[in-house]
């Protein structure tokens, strides 16, 4: 049994057939190659020998395959090279060992295919990182890999649209193709599950973030360890993923090519690259077959491990199709409820508000609301526990995807409640410890900026206590962390009775005024979609009831060169939005 599963492990890695040779770190490039770490994983980092910071660049996440490391992957597929030449920097996730004996992306496993979980929020969280301290364009971040790499780029495509404009699949394989060991196996031998319903699984991975991506896929008719249906089943999912995320219902797009050449690279070999056009006449998706080519990246450099020269050069074929002008079929609209959901006291007036002019529709019965719901036209006013869905469709068409808010509605009868208050999106954020290492309430910052410094960066939360009416039985803060460098070994809590600074918005002297309470909590930052932090017994009395009630955090790093730091979303991200949770009782 144990040999059984050693094949098993062998097999699910996606291991070309080939040897590997050493390799040097750089390919005909000439920029720098930057070694770093992110969330337990390291990472290499190509920076291109003209980059400006004053100037803004695209970035490539290039997702390597089993067996491989950072170095590997860029000599085999001559990115390094290609950005040189082109003018933009290349990020290397690398998996480590410990979390797959193989260093396999663990595409297959379903802790590793949601948003804010496993290795997708790693790597998304390493991207971010990146755009901070690198000028990026932010409608220009795109990823790419190889076998398992690549069934890992389609699961960062659905999780992070907010993050990446296209996805290039090399060997790869739908959007959970499968989600255990066993279905890996045959997904790898014969196709995934219905690529139909795997389209709308992706798309509503996508959340209210949905927008459509340009999706590029190379695969080898001979490739007989990812059999070929599946670059198929990646383009038939992708057909619905996107038509969803452009109008709300399927057939913007389809699986069905609308143009096709049949080409050979000189002296190489025969392929047939496949256009898929949507309803708006661009092309969003394309498919490269490579004839007689097995389980490689097409084009790549024989320095390199798992490639094959003879293919058409799919790094720069990537290159081309994601800078081809393509234009959005239009902006989602976006649609938020004011308060959000949480429990209130007696009543709650809730105010629905679209970015964009058009209609929105809801229902408070927890059904899914359609265009025959009732039209929204003024604030609603709850009195009992409510579920409440809704979204919008302006004037262009653009349709968002549902969402849903749950009010508790909290009554004289009620023996206990919890009451969940948002955190102020205008008046959170961080404030630095000298004037030049600024102040900002969008996003909440904590940790330092490196150069052997220390405490660079304290974030401020502001919440509005004043509809607190019931005795404190227990509270706790809820943060989503949104990005993370280095090391912080401990984050410490403040509380203010008020406001930290002369009123409630982020100023210079929050860093440093004096709280009503100085660490009320310590604590070590975890792994994992969200934190909550406990607010001791002793200092619950320090919550405002007339009022505001602020929170300050700190963190305890060690001096280096290299920033530490991590990020939480403000109360300007709706998804996201950090909170205090009130346990009353009478």
């Amino acid at each position: 049994m144990l040999r059984h599963k050693r094949i098993w492990l062998i097999v699910l890695c996606l291991v070309l057939i080939g040897s590997m040779v050493g390799l040097p770190s750089i390919t005909n490039a000439s920029g720098s190659f930057i070694s770093g770490s992110y969330g337990g994983k390291n990472y290499k980092l190509y920076v291109p020998s003209q980059y400006d910071s004053s100037k803004s660049y695209p970035l490539y996440v290039m997702l390597h395959g089993c067996t491989q490391d950072a170095t590997q992957f860029s000599t085999g597929t001559k990115m390094n090279a290609l950005s040189e030449e082109k003018g933009f920097l290349v990020l290397y996730p690398e998996q480590n060992a410990s979390s797959n004996a193989n260093k396999c992306w663990n595409w297959f496993e379903t802790g590793h295919q949601s948003r804010g979980s496993g290795e997708p929020s790693v790597i998304a969280g390493m991207v971010q990182s990146i755009k901070i301290n690198y000028s990026i364009q932010d409608d220009q971040v795109y990823v790419a890999g190889l076998s398992a790499g690549a069934a890992m780029s389609v699961i960062m495509g659905a999780t992070y649209p907010d993050v990446f404009s296209g996805i290039g699949v090399g060997e790869g394989l739908e959007y959970k193709a499968a989600t255990s060991m066993t279905e890996a196996f045959t997904a790898m031998s014969s196709g995934g599950a219905n690529p139909i319903q795997r389209g709308r699984d992706a798309y509503n991975a996508m959340t209210s973030r949905a927008k459509p991506l340009k999706v590029i896929v190379f695969h080898g008719t001979s490739d007989y360890t990812v059999n070929k249906v599946n670059g198929d089943q990646v383009i038939s999912q992708w057909a619905v993923t996107n038509s969803l995320a452009a109008t709300g219902t399927e057939g913007w797009i389809d699986d069905q090519a609308d143009s096709t050449q049949n080409l050979q690279v000189p002296s190489g070999k025969n392929y047939t690259i496949y256009d898929y056009k949507a309803q708006d006449n661009q092309v969003w998706m394309k498919k490269v077959n490579i004839l007689n080519m097995g389980h490689a990246w097409s084009g790549g450099s024989s320095q390199g491990s798992y490639t094959d020269p003879q293919g058409p050069d799919a790094s720069r074929m990537m290159w081309e199709f994601f800078q081809s002008e393509v234009e959005p079929p239009g902006d989602i609209p976006v649609t938020t409820a004011t308060p959000v959901g949480g429990s209130y006291k007696d009543s709650v007036s809730v105010e629905l508000k679209s970015n964009k002019t058009g209609t929105t529709y809801y229902t408070t019965d927890g059904s899914e609301p359609t265009i025959h719901s009732t039209n929204y036209s003024q604030p609603l006013t709850l009195t009992e526990n409510t579920t409440l869905k809704f979204f919008s469709i302006d004037n262009d068409g653009n349709v968002e995807s549902v969402k849903t808010e749950t009010y508790i509605i909290k009554t004289d009868g009620d023996p206990t409640g919890e009451t969940i208050i948002p955190s102020i999106g205008n008046e959170d954020g961080f404030v630095g410890k000298y004037t030049a290492d600024g102040k900002s309430n969008a996003t909440i910052k904590v940790g330092d900026k490196g150069m052997y410094n220390t405490d660079t960066y304290r974030g401020i939360l502001s919440f509005d206590t004043s509809s607190i009416t019931e005795p404190i039985e227990s509270a706790k803060i809820r943060l989503y962390p949104k990005a993370r460098q280095g090391t912080i070994s401990l984050l410490h809590l403040d509380i203010k009775t008020g406001v930290f600074g002369s009123n409630s918005t982020i100023e210079q002297t929050d860093y440093a005024n004096l709280a009503t309470q100085s660490t009320i909590n310590s604590f070590s930052p975890v792994e994992g979609e969200y934190m909550d932090i406990d607010i001791q017994v002793n200092s619950l009395s320090r919550i405002n009831l007339n009022g505001l009630t602020q929170f300050r955090l700190k963190a305890d790093t060690t001096a280096g060169f290299s920033a530490n730091f991590i990020e939480f979303y403000g109360g300007e991200s709706v998804d996201y939005v950090p909170v205090l949770i009130i346990n009353s009782s009478n």
